[in-house]
């Protein structure tokens, strides 16, 4: 049986892209949620890197101030 989702609706959303960049020879372009403990949630695009702990490098990296807040991180490849 499906049910549905019984957690609430934040609406808490910010994204970091710049989508100006381009991705360099040889790397592969990567996007991040970074989820943080009051249910809002981020989005990075436009991470370019080799791997994918190389792009989870990076984004450890732009969120290191505010690590203690986060809930979780979901690294997606294109």
């Amino acid at each position: 049986m499906i049910l549905p989702d019984k957690r609430p609706q934040d609406s808490d959303f910010v994204n970091l892209t710049d989508y100006s960049l381009k991705c360099p020879k040889g790397h592969k372009r990567f996007y991040a949620y970074v989820h943080f403990l009051d249910y809002s949630y981020c989005l990075w695009s436009n991470i370019f890197a080799k791997t994918r702990s190389a792009a989870l490098a990076q984004v450890l990296l732009k969120f290191a101030d505010c690590g203690e807040y986060i809930a979780g991180i979901n690294i997606h490849g294109d």
